[in-house]
């Protein structure tokens, strides 16, 4: 009787493993439900009936065990897969920011350098004011008109002043005299910013200009010439370089001295 038990619950083993091996050995699996009655294999008698329900009883208790051992196999194959899905979520970020690095490198903005950069600072920086607009001789500033109307003359007759005043001892970045014309400069375009529309966009960008200008001419070192010659004018070959030759004996060389500044006359031997 025992055998005829253990060869029933073999035979409900191998058909509920053959319904689920052509799943493959990875994957999901899932058992078909068992169908080991009907009406046709009915008991004849009260013996046969009691070793049928043995026989069911010992096929309930090996098909359990092995459905928990699918349940396992599928609790393995989730953890498995959520590994995968997170891996692959990795991915996708570093590949994501290599496409967006790959596409700004083809087609976005390009690094502002070299030429480019170098044409644009040149546009932007404020350039040296001219020989018609500022007499380095007698520092004086030739404002334009839109900067000599009335609003503008208190400040623009400060400019001047600290600008008449500079010699070689105070001009230059950093100077007393730059710190001033600095701060005039400042109140200068403020108050030009508050009349902006009563000028064309031309007018208001040469007027914003030649202040920047007037500030950046403030920061430069005032230059030391000779004295005026007997006709009360300037040695204008001292404002050249090449006018001193260090090759020469210092007694020879032309001792350049501030605009503001008379030579005196040497003290005799007696």
């Amino acid at each position: 009787m025992c055998k005829r038990m253990f060869c029933l619950a073999s035979t409900a083993l191998l058909a509920v493993s053959g319904a689920v091996e052509a799943q493959g050995p990875t994957g999901p699996v899932v058992a078909a439900p068992t169908q080991n009655w009907n009406y046709i294999n009915h008991s004849s008698t009260f013996t046969e009936g009691a070793l049928r329900g043995q026989a069911a009883v010992v096929s309930a208790a090996g098909e359990m065990v092995y459905l928990d051992s699918l349940a396992s196999v599928n609790y393995a194959e989730a953890s498995r897969r959520w590994i995968d899905n997170s891996v692959a979520a990795t991915r996708a970020i570093y590949e994501r920011r290599a496409i967006r690095e790959e596409y700004l490198e083809k087609y976005g903005p390009k690094p502002f350098a070299g030429e480019a950069r170098k044409r644009a600072l040149d546009a932007y920086l404020p350039k040296r004011l001219s020989a018609e607009d500022f007499d380095p001789k007698l520092n004086k500033i030739s404002w334009p008109h839109v900067l000599r109307q009335s609003q503008y003359e208190p400040i623009v007759s400060n400019i001047d002043q600290v600008f008449a005043a500079r010699n070689v001892d105070n001009s230059g970045d950093g100077s007393v005299t730059q710190l001033q014309i600095g701060k005039l400069c400042h109140s200068l375009r403020g108050l030009l910013r508050e009349n902006i529309s009563r000028y064309s966009a031309a007018q208001y960008v040469d007027a914003l200009e030649f202040i920047r200008s007037v500030d950046l001419e403030s920061k430069s070192t005032v230059l030391a010439i000779n004295n005026p010659d007997q006709d009360g004018e300037l040695n204008k070959d001292a404002l050249n370089k090449d006018a001193i030759n260090p090759s020469e004996p210092d007694a020879k060389r032309n001792v350049a001295l501030p605009v503001n500044v008379t030579s005196k006359p040497a003290k005799s031997a007696d």
